[in-house]
């Protein structure tokens, strides 16, 4: 998505009431006996895309709950003189509710959900289909920079929803999304999978791609389960286009993503673990090159213009000896300038004189991200081909990435 002419906002899509972000293998889960499905003479005189979706719903919906996170309020600053609290209570965020959604990923009573659902929370409790009783919940673990997080309760798991293949997902293929929209609790809305694309950038950047879905998803829905026909996980739905761009203010637009099912199968161990998995635990198992970058946007434009930059791309700050990048010959800078850091007020030093990788097979390269998303998407064995400017030369490079443990 172009960041010049997109007029979109991406926008989280867990809290409601105000509270909008705008912005393994199957093993453990297959001993639960799922709900039956609904009898024949109730399916007599449905097509058999709608006896499909029924069954879906019937079999699995119970394994869906609602995420409910309590929010502390803000308070005052202990140095605040007590006869002057009145005149700023006013102005203090009460405690919130914010409403999301999880499903059950094995008898054990785990549940998974967004990262941004519970973020925050001092306190989160799950409803279940059909049972008005609210049960506590409390985070196992989590991966922030790919926003998932593991609950636990102790409530018992009415079916455990079993986890497909993303990486067999198809263009065009159904989607069924389950989840609590607005806070309506067990809502199922379908669609198909639009496009399997790489992260736009504004949406979790560590996350290397996203299932696109045209199933309506709202405010609410995230951390719920998107599913094939088959009834398997595909994804974890999280976040909204909205084209109003809006805060407070989102709706429906068709343009819905999710998480693929496999990135959260790669980190469902560590987190059942009791692991706070950091970004850079994600990044160390990522496939690297070896290289430190700063993109061209971060600078000055009088800087741009003295070095005769081009308009985008990474500036290559730093090659680790030994690493893909340096075997591949591209260079580092050994000049430097120090620019003044207006948010921290100290000097930034920063090389010049390195190369700038404009694109990566064949895709424009703005931010880190862009280049980090693109070699996670590559599989063993392949290899990424460079366009790099260096001092007004264009040159192509060839790299074989390093693969991560």
């Amino acid at each position: 998505m172009s960041r010049q002419h997109a007029a979109l906002v991406l926008a989280l899509v867990a809290l409601s009431g105000g509270m909008l972000w705008w912005a393994l293998d199957r093993a453990d889960g297959q001993g639960s006996a799922p709900p039956p499905p609904p009898s024949s003479g109730n399916l007599q005189g449905l097509l058999p895309d709608e006896a499909n979706t029924v069954e879906i719903a019937a079999r699995y919906g119970p394994g869906v709950v609602l995420v409910q996170s309590f929010l502390p309020g803000q308070t005052l600053p202990p140095n605040v003189p007590p006869q002057f609290a009145p005149f700023f209570a006013p102005f203090l965020q009460p405690p919130q509710v914010g409403t999301g959604s999880g499903f059950f990923v094995d008898l054990k009573g785990y549940i998974l959900t967004n990262y941004h659902v519970v973020q925050g929370a001092e306190r989160i409790q799950v409803r279940l289909q059909g049972d008005p009783r609210a049960y506590p919940a409390w985070v196992v673990g989590s991966v922030p920079s790919l926003d998932l997080a593991l609950l636990k309760t102790d409530a018992k798991p009415p079916v455990v929803l079993p986890l497909g293949d993303s990486d067999r997902v198809l263009v065009g293929q159904k989607a069924i999304a389950i989840g609590n929209p607005f806070g309506l609790e067990f809502t199922v809305t379908t669609g198909v999978i639009s496009a399997i694309r790489q992260n736009p950038g504004a949406v979790d950047p560590l996350v290397p791609k996203l299932l696109q879905t045209d199933a309506p998803i709202n405010p609410g829905n995230s951390g719920g389960p998107l599913l094939d026909s088959r009834g398997e996980v595909i994804g974890v739905n999280t976040a909204i286009l909205s084209p109003t761009g809006q805060v407070g203010a989102p709706q429906y637009s068709g343009v819905g993503f999710a998480i693929p099912v496999n990135l959260v199968k790669e980190w469902l161990p560590a987190m059942k673990a009791g692991k706070q998995v950091t970004e850079g635990e994600v990044l160390a198992r990522r496939p690297r090159l070896g290289v430190e970058v700063l993109p061209l946007s971060a600078l000055p434009p009088t800087l741009r213009a003295q070095y005769r930059f081009p308009d985008q791309g990474l500036l290559v700050q730093k090659v680790a000896p030994g690493s893909p990048a340096a075997l591949a010959g591209l260079k580092g800078a050994s000049r430097f300038v120090t620019l003044a850091d207006p948010a921290s007020g100290q000097g930034l030093r920063v090389g010049v004189d390195g190369d700038v990788i404009l694109e990566a097979n064949g895709n424009s390269l703005d931010q880190p991200w862009d280049l980090q998303n693109l070699l996670a998407n590559l599989g063993p064995g392949e290899t990424v081909v460079l366009k790099v400017w260096r001092q007004g030369r264009i040159l192509q490079v060839r790299v074989m990435p390093e693969r991560g443990r």
